[in-house]
């Protein structure tokens, strides 16, 4: 009996173990099917799939902003698709780092389209139209420049990217005059055994800038960049980047020069009119009555910037509800209303606004401030 109970003892404790060997099993198998962590390497077909998306998505975006380049960009960007497979042939399921010099070069610059085409898609996102045709141009620029260059190298520089210093893409400098930082972003730009690129500008006829950048720190997949203070003409601002590569028995060699363009472009004009409306209260109850509206304009740099106004509101000491009303006018002309807006005397009013604005009214200081909204434009600077 005792060996029996022993025997039966051993064959729980052998149930058990298998049964936790199972879950770890399960555990391992669904661990093994979970997301990949690494992201595959960079081929031409995996290129190719990224720069349909991003044609059919500024396909669609010039639908919606008639008058801007979107619409020829993106078939420049069906253009570069064809040639990148021709170029590649059978090749394009090959990572694009065990390609010849020209052809990986070639693909490395229709992969920086791609990445401008996806920045400029997420930046101009509830920017007004002057500036989307801004943006747009030089998204323009950057293709011609990117489908008219050759020539390859084992390790090819490319720039894929502009941004601010925090690392917001960049598209539209406003020509105000300002010193401006900002950032190139690519590959291969510094070979730490040579010297640091030079970086110079030019306009869209290859004529140098009056205002010519200066590197103040490099590394490989960045270079940062100070524009000294003074006049920038609107315009393209065309920056080209001239890295060097150590060489064995040849020392530092020039690499093919790599470009980005930034549009400069003056800053849209926008005005901002208000109605304020007080409701006081009824002589012998009721509803109450409104007030005569007071109107007027809020101070000039609405729309880049932070802009607050006192508004004398005095019918009454104890108002039932304010209203508000706003009209926002564009410098092409056209404008629009939004309101009015009614809230309870001791409630705040805060109402988005055409062109990335938003409009906040605050009872207690009978102030008005307008100022860009969390989903105004990006990639203007």
């Amino acid at each position: 009996m005792a060996e029996s109970a022993a025997v039966k003892g051993v064959g729980k404790l052998g149930a058990g173990v298998a049964m936790a060997m199972l879950a770890l099993g399960l555990a391992g198998t669904a661990a093994g099917q979970a997301a990949p962590q690494i992201a595959p390497r960079l081929t031409g077909e995996l290129i190719v799939t990224q720069l349909d998306t991003a044609q059919h998505d500024l396909a669609a975006r010039a639908a919606q902003s008639p008058g801007s380049s979107l619409a020829a960009t993106s078939q420049k960007l069906a253009d570069l698709g064809q040639g990148l497979r021709k170029a590649l042939g059978k090749d394009m399921a090959k990572p694009i780092d065990t390609l010849g010099n020209d052809e990986k070069a070639q693909a490395y610059r229709v992969e920086a389209v791609v990445q401008r085409a996806q920045a400029f898609l997420e930046a101009s996102k509830g920017c007004l139209g002057s500036d989307v045709v801004a943006m747009a141009d030089a998204l323009a620029h950057t293709v011609a420049l990117k489908a008219a260059a050759s020539g390859g190298s084992k390790l090819p520089p490319v720039i894929n990217g502009v941004e601010t210093l925090d690392r917001r893409p960049l598209f539209v400098l406003h020509g105000d005059g300002a010193a401006t930082a900002f950032a190139l972003t690519g590959e291969n730009l510094l070979d730490a055994q040579c010297a640091s690129p030079v970086v110079s500008a030019a306009d869209a006829q290859g004529k140098p800038q009056a205002v010519q950048p200066v590197v103040t720190g490099v590394l490989p997949n960045r270079i940062e960049l100070k524009l000294p203070a003074g006049p920038l003409p609107p315009g393209s601002y065309v920056l080209n980047v001239v890295a060097q590569r150590k060489v064995f028995l040849l020392g530092c060699t020039g690499q093919p020069p790599t470009s980005a363009v930034l549009e400069v472009a003056p800053a849209p004009k926008v005005s901002v009119s208000y109605s304020v409306t007080q409701t006081c209260p009824a002589s012998g109850g009721g509803q109450g009555r409104a007030m005569p509206a007071i109107t007027g304009t809020m101070p000039d740099g609405a729309g880049s910037g932070t802009v607050a106004k006192y508004v004398a509101v005095d019918g009454c000491t104890d108002p039932l509800s304010y209203a508000i009303s706003a009209t926002v006018t564009f410098g092409d002309g056209h404008g629009s209303t939004v309101g009015p807006i009614s809230q309870i005397a001791s409630a705040g009013i805060t109402a988005g606004l055409p062109g990335g604005l938003s409009l906040s009214w605050d009872p207690s200081v009978h102030q008005l401030v307008v100022r860009p909204a969390a989903s105004s434009c990006k990639g203007v600077y």
